[in-house]
């Protein structure tokens, strides 16, 4: 692996940020080709029988073949040509590896050959010996750390163990509250609107307003009307088309089914979870006849024009189920999350005074030495998943020195604010990681986000910081 780049005497944060994304790349590379060189030597190993390492399978590789080529020392003539056997166990031998066919033809019919064969063969069992002896040694000393690893950590210790410490397991239905269609009650009319025809009007204006759906069940009783759909992707369109109902139909609501959601499904669910999650408790209707708390959130698709991206656009509109409302509303849900309720009853009595630290202190100071930043680089967290850069912190801390240098420079450039960090440096992957029971409802699920190197690195250094103001100051001290 080689690190290549060169920079000016005061590079920019943007030309510092350009080179260490290339060689992210290179380093992205060498960690993927460490984890197929490691997943197939542990491929290898489970092929490998148990208690039986990769120097006795090759020694039991070789004693096979030497044996097979002893074998073939019987009286042969001149003419017979070299078997297998006997060709491979000359070419695993010094002497005999250049020798053309015909002296090897003679070499094999010599009481030598044979002798040799035999010193090799007790050669291969001696090491054999020696090497088996070795390898349970290690097995007693595995199965000693195995016992010792169950005392410490207990249940974990056992699911590590047993090899069923954090397996990932396929996500292919869940379980989540979704609306998923419509209901009307049948409106008491006045003496203007005749009752007869009343359903066939209905029925009429809903097979114009599901022309473009591609499935749905429509159920009709005394009491109430229901449409409901198979596809989640549908609602929104289907909350527009049914904004001017007949006379015939009163109070509308939505209908929720918690699945469980399966195939094209799958994803609305999964957007719907996240999505919840991220609003603030507080977040209310912009419409002020309504203040309804909480939105629907429904995800919808849209086509794309474009040819060079055939697949739909996803995205998820936030809708409010008022009464007064009952449509979308993009803008006010997401405006007023910084909102929170009135917390003077606890302010005015003083419960929660604090202390503050002094004007003048900062944590956006340079580095000025690289050992100060490479004891930060040393406390990164060691086999950990990376984010989106694919480039673990082992191998920040095993990089070349002029690598981590120029990681120093972009960090001291961020901290004193003449750079930006690029979108994609913020970008977290979220992943699932299943807990226990049902693995298709989501409370089960545990969400973790996996971030970028450089920007833990940063956030380690900002922490850091932050902590020995606080004890300098006393912030986190009771008052």
């Amino acid at each position: 692996m080689q690190i290549q780049g060169d920079l000016d005497e005061n590079p920019t944060g943007q030309a510092l940020a350009d080179l260490i994304q290339r060689n992210k790349k290179i380093l992205a590379k060498e960690v993927r080709w460490l984890q197929d060189k490691a997943w197939k030597a542990h491929r290898r190993a489970g092929e490998r029988r148990e208690h039986r390492n990769k120097t006795q399978n090759t020694l039991l590789k070789r004693i096979s073949l030497l044996t097979a080529a002893h074998t073939e020392t019987a009286p042969l003539q001149p003419k017979d040509r070299i078997k297998g056997a006997t060709r491979r166990a000359m070419q695993g031998l010094p002497r005999f590896l250049h020798l053309r066919p015909t002296f090897q033809k003679l070499v094999r019919q010599h009481v030598r050959w044979k002798a040799l064969l035999t010193v090799e063969i007790g050669k291969a069992e001696s090491l054999m010996e020696k090497e088996t002896l070795k390898q349970s040694r290690r097995d007693d000393r595995r199965d000693i750390g195995r016992k010792n690893e169950i005392f410490k950590h207990g249940i974990k210790g056992i699911k590590k163990i047993t090899g069923k410490y954090n397996m990932s397991k396929p996500l292919t239905e869940v379980k989540i509250s979704c609306p998923c269609g419509l209901k009307w009650t049948w409106q008491d009319h006045a003496s203007p609107i005749p009752e007869q025809g009343k359903e066939a009007r209905t029925l009429a204006w809903i097979k114009e307003c599901t022309a473009n759906f591609r499935t749905h069940s429509l159920k009709m009783t005394q009491e109430a009307m229901e449409i409901k759909l198979e596809t989640l992707t549908d609602m929104l369109p289907l909350l527009q088309a049914t904004q001017n109902p007949p006379l015939d139909l009163g109070t509308r609501s939505l209908i929720y089914d918690i699945g469980s959601w399966k195939g094209e499904n799958l994803l609305a669910g999964i957007e719907t979870f996240f999505q919840k999650n991220a609003y603030h408790p507080f977040a209310t209707c912009g419409n002020s006849e309504c203040g309804k708390a909480g939105p629907i959130l429904m995800s919808t698709t849209a086509h794309n024009t474009h040819p060079e991206q055939p697949l739909p656009n996803r995205s998820i509109e936030h809708v409010c189920k008022g009464e007064t409302c009952f449509t979308t509303d993009p803008t006010n849900f997401r405006s007023n999350r910084h909102h929170t309720k009135d917390r003077t009853f606890r302010d005015k009595p003083g419960i929660f005074e604090f202390r503050t630290i002094a004007s003048g202190e900062t944590i956006r100071e340079p580095f000025t030495t690289f050992g100060e930043f490479s004891q930060f680089i040393s406390r990164m967290p060691s086999h950990k998943a990376p984010g989106f850069s694919e480039v673990p912190a082992d191998l920040f801390k095993q990089a070349p020195v002029s690598f981590q240098k120029r990681i120093q420079l972009l960090v001291n450039e961020i901290l004193i604010g003449d750079h930006d960090c690029d979108t994609e440096l913020l970008m977290a992957k979220v992943i699932l990681i299943h807990k226990d029971k049902d693995i298709a409802i989501f409370d089960h699920y545990r969400p973790i986000a996996l971030l970028n190197t450089i920007y833990q690195l940063i956030v380690i250094i900002i922490t850091s910081r932050l902590r020995q103001l606080s004890e300098n100051y006393a912030v986190m001290e009771g008052s």
